[in-house]
């Protein structure tokens, strides 16, 4: 007996079901109550998106107070979005630093002049300040004196006066006649330039050495 396959039937493919086309909004007469499946609102709170209803007062958006300012320790960072102040520069609104001078708003004041300092004049080279001669120097060694002395009479220096039977002779010792010697040089030629050295055999005092008939030239 030879095996049939059992009939199949065919049928249309389904079709897609149409959407239902939405239902026009419905008019609710004031005061009656809001039909039953829509969402309830509470009284006096308009739904999102609904104009307000004419007549009723606008409201205002709540005020927030500005928050305080954050205090930043010193050397710390500034925090992240906080706008950068170049150094030395006050924010608007900030107080001036401890010490500075206050002006008013809108006048204009000169900074302070500050004088340069006074330069007195300083006497030309090898002039000598009042007051000052030219000795000997005992600590110089004899040799070193004498030659020097030797130098000083033979240059314009008038040693006459500490020669034997002069005012300025006694006592009779070098670091005497070689001090007179040496000052009588200096005084003459201080204003051209000359010095009192002598290769360390001469310094200057500022005490006339001047005694008794004993005249120390002074110019």
């Amino acid at each position: 007996m030879a095996f049939r396959a059992p009939p199949y039937c065919l049928y249309p493919p389904p079709t897609k079901p149409a959407m239902p086309a939405p239902l026009p909004p419905m008019a609710i007469p004031p005061g009656a109550p809001p039909p039953a499946g829509l969402p309830s609102i509470a009284p006096g709170i308009s739904p999102a998106g609904a104009s307000p209803p004419a007549g009723s007062p606008t409201i205002a958006p709540a005020f927030m107070p500005p928050l305080p300012p954050m205090a930043i320790p010193p050397g710390a960072p500034p925090p992240a979005g906080s706008p950068s102040i170049a150094p030395g520069i006050s924010p608007p609104g900030a107080s001036p630093p401890a010490g500075s001078p206050s002006t008013t708003p809108g006048s204009s004041q000169p900074p302070p002049a500050f004088m340069p300092p006074v330069a007195f004049p300083t006497p030309p080279p090898g002039q000598a300040r009042p007051g000052l001669w030219c000795v000997a120097n005992p600590k110089a060694a004899s040799a070193v004196v004498q030659t020097a002395m030797d130098y000083a009479c033979g240059s314009g220096a008038d040693c006459g006066v500490a020669s034997p039977g002069g005012p300025c002779y006694l006592p009779d010792t070098l670091v005497t006649h070689a001090s007179y010697a040496f000052n009588s040089y200096w005084q003459r030629t201080k204003a051209a330039g000359g010095t009192c050295d002598f290769a360390g055999a001469a310094m200057l005092v500022t005490r006339d050495p001047s005694y008794d008939g004993c005249r120390y030239v002074y110019m």
